[in-house]
């Protein structure tokens, strides 16, 4: 066996060895990256799920039947109709 061909059995396993220790380095990075990304992903999403609540508690409290009934009232002058201008079907 020469020289070259010696030296190429002894360093085609150390660069195959490189190689896999890069990629494994690699790997870890973005595991590491996916991992910081989906724990923003859920505190984002428990903060929309705070909004959203928030919201409907909101919007509930905006249209209440009696509150509703207020603002035709003292707002728009609207009262409730007299029986004979209920038209029914």
């Amino acid at each position: 066996m020469n020289r070259l061909a010696h030296k190429l059995f002894w360093l085609l396993p150390a660069l195959a060895i490189a190689l896999l220790a890069v990629g494994q380095v690699w790997l870890s990075h973005l595991r590491y990256e996916t991992s910081q990304a989906s724990q923003k992903l859920q505190e984002e999403k428990k903060s929309v799920a705070a909004d959203v609540t928030q919201l409907g508690l909101e919007v509930a409290s905006l249209t209440r039947p009696e509150r509703l009934r207020r603002i035709a009232n003292d707002k728009l002058g609207m009262q409730p109709p007299h029986p004979m201008q209920v038209v029914r079907p």
